[in-house]
């Protein structure tokens, strides 16, 4: 490596057969000037792959590594979960990414979107996920999903990364609500968002949901991104969960089973989340 990086996209590698998760991590690096580790977990429940065996199939990924100069990689062993938990501090990383097979039942993978969900959940970094559809792209339109929540404002700066580093056009896609509290503090997030996009001279329009949608914003914007040719979602996870939704699908899987064409990156509402450094 000709010279040293202090924050790194983390290609997290479950097949060392598709390179796109490797294709992926190196776009990101050359759009955000970051470096690049490639990382494979040996987990017993999803693999019976030693941390030695994975170092022999990384290095030779990493060699193949020319388009960005500072490339490395790490094969540990431990719980997938606690593994992404750690990312932030372990290599000073300020995204993932992973790829998620809508089609994959199997409890025993990690593509799996289940425990894409769950290995996931508590990352304290953002996680790109792209599936079998999605192909690499550049990031024209970007689509941003805002509701009434306060931990929304996290989306709007990664949003407003695509449209200074990738100049992306960024729709704001928001909340259609009947009651009037909620509409309230819906607005002052739209009024967040065009302030920090505009301070950033960034491109941005506005889009209402459909006023007979009663979807998560975020799944709705699934089927919106496709039906305007969208290259990403950015997507807000569930931070506080009710009684109800311990027992039915949360929002962020819905958007997972229906992703298409369109990638998605989510962010976990944390005080302390990673950000981009300027």
């Amino acid at each position: 490596m000709s010279e040293q990086k202090d924050q790194y996209i983390v290609a997290y590698i479950t097949d060392f057969g598709n390179r796109q998760t490797l294709n992926w991590a190196i776009f990101f690096a050359k759009l955000l000037d970051k470096g690049i580790i490639l990382l494979h977990i040996s987990d017993k429940k999803y693999t019976e792959i030693s941390p030695d065996e994975a170092q022999i199939k990384l290095k030779e990924l990493n060699n193949g590594i020319s388009q960005i100069p500072t490339h490395t990689y790490a094969a540990l062993n431990g719980k997938t979960k606690d593994v992404i938990h750690s990312l932030g501090e372990l290599f000073s990383a300020v995204m993932v990414v992973g790829f998620a097979n809508k089609k994959q039942k199997a409890t025993s993978s990690p593509q799996n979107p289940k425990n894409i969900i769950k290995d996931f959940e508590s990352s304290r970094i953002a996680y790109f996920i792209f599936g079998e559809n999605c192909v690499l792209r550049d990031f024209n339109k970007v689509l941003l999903p805002l509701n009434m929540l306060r931990e929304s404002k996290e989306k709007v700066l990664w949003a407003s990364y695509f449209g200074r580093f990738a100049s992306s056009d960024i729709t704001i896609y928001y909340k259609h609500y009947r009651d009037e509290f909620h509409r309230r503090q819906l607005n002052y997030n739209l009024k967040f968002a065009e302030d920090m996009l505009g301070k950033f001279g960034v491109s941005f329009t506005k889009e209402k949901q459909n006023a007979q949608s009663t979807a998560d914003i975020d799944v709705s914007a699934v089927s919106y991104a496709a039906s305007g040719n969208y290259d990403l979602i950015i997507c807000q996870t569930t931070k506080n969960k009710s009684f109800i939704d311990v027992f039915s699908t949360p929002s962020e899987l819905k958007t997972l089973q229906q992703m298409d064409e369109t990638p998605i990156l989510f962010l976990n509402p944390r005080d302390d989340l990673f950000v981009l450094c300027e």
